[in-house]
C-alpha cells in the first residue's frame, strides 16, 4: 500500500511492538520507557518535574500518565515527593531501581532500533531523520 499515513502508523505500530517484546525482560512497556527516559534526562540536568509537565512533554492524556506512573511507583521504579509549589502536584524522579533499569533499556531501546533499521544505508537513515524531525515540527 503507498498510502503514507498508513505506511507511518503501520511502521510506528511494528517498532512499538518489537520494542515492548524486547522490553519486557525488564518489566516495563514501551510507554512506560518513555517516561523513563524523560525522567533520567531530567534527573541528569537537577531538575524537577511534575506528572502534568510529563504529560505535556509525551503528548499524553492525564488519566494515561497518570496511570502508568502509578505502575511504575509501584514497581518502585519511581518515587513521588511533594511539590513544593502545589500542593496537588507531585516531582517525579527515578529511583535506584529506576536508575538500573533505564541503564539497561537504553541498550536494549537501542539494539531494537539498529535492528529495525538494518536495511537502510546511512545516508538513509540520515534523509528519514530529518523529514521526521521536519513532520515533527508542524502541529
Amino acid at each position: 500500500m503507498n498510502n503514507t499515513g498508513y505506511l507511518l502508523m503501520n511502521i510506528s505500530k511494528k517498532l512499538k511492538y518489537n520494542l515492548n517484546s524486547a522490553l519486557a525482560d525488564l518489566d516495563i512497556t514501551a510507554q512506560q520507557w518513555s517516561i523513563i527516559q524523560q525522567l533520567h534526562h531530567f534527573n541528569d540536568a537537577k531538575l524537577q518535574v511534575t506528572a502534568n509537565q510529563l504529560a505535556t512533554i509525551l503528548d499524553m492524556d492525564k488519566p494515561t500518565i497518570s496511570a502508568i506512573i502509578k505502575r511504575l511507583t509501584i514497581k518502585k521504579i519511581i518515587y513521588k515527593k511533594k511539590n513544593n509549589q502545589d500542593s496537588r502536584a507531585f516531582d517525579l524522579s527515578l529511583s535506584q531501581k529506576g536508575t538500573e533499569i533505564y541503564t539497561k533499556a537504553v541498550i536494549i531501546s537501542d539494539k531494537v532500533l539498529t535492528q529495525f533499521m538494518k536495511q537502510l544505508t546511512q545516508a538513509e537513515k540520515h534523509d528519514l531523520n530529518q523529514i521526521l524531525q521536519k513532520l515533527n515540527r508542524e502541529k
